[in-house]
């Protein structure tokens, strides 16, 4: 096996967590991808993975390997794809992360388009509301809606979202509609928190484009979208979160927009990637399907300006 094969293998192993699931994947027997992976560890003499019984991780020569390993394995099949310019000749595996409502109600449903251009291609969507270690957990691309610093990681901006504060129609008819920001004091607000426990409950928007913040009052917090909207829909207060989330909850009436005249600043929504030498075409295809997606269900509105350096925080 040439190390370019190698090397396919051992990130095979790596995505698929265990030797039995990347042999499965590969078309291998389990011997023969366990006896590679030993092959290439002997040939560099250090170790990149740590075995356990059930389970397979990179060790920290593994995690500095891989990423030579998918910049060269990437950069030749960028090389032999140079003469081939049919989109079913992309072959292998995405592994995204991205807010979990949106990958229900937005990507999920319109997935088979992408993957008859591209019968190919396998992904591995990963749907959490949590800051992702593209790294360490071996994502080449995590989608996220929130104002970014500088870093190592590059940014695709897709364009901005509006942002809605809600409240479920029983709510409304036992607490009243807040039509101005001072009547926020009656009012509850469900916290949202990624880390717990969570900073204080603040309501957020704007008054002649200026932005504002309310205390408020709150006996819930939630660390996802799915728990937040159930929260709303359950009367326990007012949420503020993606239009494109609740399209179906506004249209029937469970839930209702109120304040729209106070809404906060649009959040940028941004396709977050590793710098690497090389751009794997099968990531780039994705990215184009998901930024053209975004645009035509409406989710985003204005653009980004190409990609630019950031980091999560």
């Amino acid at each position: 096996m040439d190390r370019i094969q190698q090397m396919q293998v051992f990130i095979r192993v790596v995505e698929s967590g265990n030797f039995t699931r990347a042999a499965a994947v590969l078309g291998l027997p389990r011997s023969t991808v366990s006896t590679t992976v030993q092959a290439l560890e002997d040939r560099l003499g250090a170790q990149l993975l740590a075995r356990t019984t059930r389970v397979v991780r990179p060790t920290p020569e593994g995690l500095q390997f891989l990423e030579t390993a998918r910049d060269l394995v990437d950069a030749m099949a960028q090389a032999e794809g140079l003469f081939r310019d049919r989109p079913e000749a992309l072959a292998g595996r995405i592994r995204v992360d991205m807010p979990s409502r949106m990958a229900r109600h937005v990507v999920i449903p319109h997935l088979a388009e992408f993957r008859a251009r591209h019968p190919g291609l396998a992904i591995d969507l990963s749907a959490t509301d949590r800051m992702t270690d593209l790294i360490a957990e071996g994502v080449d691309a995590v989608v996220r809606m929130a104002e970014l610093e500088d870093s190592e990681l590059i940014c695709r901006r897709l364009g901005t979202v509006a942002i809605l504060t809600c409240a479920g129609a029983g709510y409304l008819a036992e607490h009243g509609r807040p039509e101005t920001p001072e009547d926020l004091g009656g009012h509850l607000l469900v916290n949202y928190a990624l880390r717990m426990p969570a900073a204080e409950a603040l309501w957020e928007g704007r008054r002649a484009g200026v932005a504002i913040s309310v205390p408020m009052q709150s006996h819930l917090c939630v660390d996802n979208a799915e728990s937040y909207v159930a929260a709303a829909l359950a009367g326990h207060g007012l949420v503020q979160l993606p239009a494109h989330g609740v399209r179906e909850e506004l249209r029937t009436g469970q839930l209702v927009e109120v304040l729209a005249a106070f809404r906060p600043a649009p959040v940028p929504l941004s396709i977050l990637y590793a710098r690497r030498r090389h751009l794997a075409p099968r990531l780039r295809v994705f990215m184009d399907w998901l930024e053209a997606l975004m645009r035509r269900e409406g989710v985003v509105g204005e653009g980004g300006n190409g990609p630019a350096a950031w980091r999560e925080s």
